[in-house]
């Protein structure tokens, strides 16, 4: 038993005694030797302060006008079920079968519930739809086929991406598009 700790005392010791490896990077002596100093006098704390100060943005709005704020109930859609609620953005509902039309409100009004938690509760209510972020974006098209065999589970789907609703905005064709000839 003391011969073997002994060993390993000796093997650690070598170790934590070795020379680093020269390849390592690390260190002043990695420094190439002609590295010269920084350029420029150095600027103080209170030159600085002042420069920071004479600088600041004050922003695009105009003088004398009150900022608007973001609204967060005019730019959502309300899903109600049994005194629940839950809100999505503007957009992210992509179908609404006619026997839920009551459930879709344009105020908010009951208990309020995570979306999250909305639809585990409620999944014979509401769908997810996943759209990747170009067919959020109107950047590509959601494929039709895909979208009417969700229609056809006859839940309210709601888009979402990584299983959060996010607005889906409808791809329109590029304006120098050629209409499709009739044959």
């Amino acid at each position: 038993m003391k011969t073997s700790v002994a060993i390993l005392l000796a093997a650690f010791s070598s170790i934590a005694f070795a020379e680093p490896p020269a390849s390592g990077g690390l260190g002043i002596e990695h420094l190439p030797k002609d590295l010269k100093p920084p350029v420029g006098k150095a600027i103080s704390d209170k030159d600085l302060k002042s420069r920071q100060q004479g600088e600041k943005f004050g922003g695009f709005a105009k003088a004398g006008t009150e900022p608007q704020g973001w609204d967060l109930e005019k730019n959502s859609e309300f899903i109600t079920f049994e005194g629940a609620v839950t809100l999505v953005p503007k957009g992210s509902i992509l179908h609404i079968p006619d026997r839920y039309r009551a459930n879709v409100v344009s105020a908010m009004k009951g208990n309020f519930m995570l979306w999250s938690e909305f639809s585990a509760r409620y999944r014979g209510l509401v769908g997810s739809f996943e759209v990747s972020m170009p067919e959020a974006s109107g950047e590509t098209e959601i494929k039709p086929e895909r979208l009417e065999v969700a229609r056809k589970t006859g839940l309210i789907l709601v888009g979402t991406l990584n299983h959060n609703p996010i607005s889906v905005t409808k791809r329109t064709p590029p304006a120098n598009a050629a209409a499709p000839s009739a044959r």
